[in-house]
C-alpha cells in the first residue's frame, strides 16, 4: 500500500518516515511541503493513504484535503496537525477527512490506524471510520 506525506516541518516529516518505515506492507512514495505541490503529486501518484498536516509552507492542508476527496475520494486521508480545536476537526470532517489526530497527543496513534488500514485493504475499519479525536 502506498502512502504520501504532506508535512512542511522536515523534523516531523523525517520522524514520520522513520516511524512508517517499519511497516512492511507500506511504502512512502513521496512528500510535499506546500499546497499546490501536494495536490499535484497526490493526484498524479494516487496513493492509497495521505498523511496530511493543515499548516503548510505555502497554502492550506484543508484545500489539499478538498482536492483529494473531490478528485479521488477512495484515498484515505489522515490529518495529523497541531490545530486540534474542534473547529478544525469539524472542517476536516466536512471536507472528507477519514481520521483526525493531534500531533501533540496522538502522534503514535497514526501507526495504529495505518496498520488497521493495511490489514483491511484500506477499507473503513468498523468503529474507526470518520474523524478520530
Amino acid at each position: 500500500m502506498n502512502l504520501f506525506i504532506v508535512e512542511d516541518n522536515p523534523i516531523v516529516r523525517t520522524r514520520l518516515q522513520l516511524l512508517l518505515s517499519s511497516m512492511p506492507l507500506l511504502k512512502v512514495i513521496g512528500w510535499a511541503e506546500g499546497e499546490q505541490d501536494a495536490i499535484t503529486q497526490v493526484l498524479n501518484l494516487l496513493p492509497d493513504i495521505v498523511l496530511l498536516d493543515l499548516n503548510l509552507k505555502n497554502g492550506s492542508g484543508i484545500n489539499v484535503l478538498k482536492a483529494i476527496k473531490k478528485n479521488h475520494a477512495a484515498t484515505k486521508v489522515i490529518v495529523l496537525t497541531n490545530y486540534s480545536e474542534d473547529i478544525y476537526s469539524m472542517l476536516c470532517l466536512r471536507a472528507g477527512a477519514d481520521y483526525f489526530f493531534d500531533k501533540h497527543y496522538q502522534f503514535e496513534a497514526v501507526t495504529e490506524v495505518i496498520s488497521q488500514l493495511l490489514e483491511n485493504g484500506a477499507v473503513d475499519v468498523p468503529g474507526r471510520g470518520g474523524v478520530v479525536q
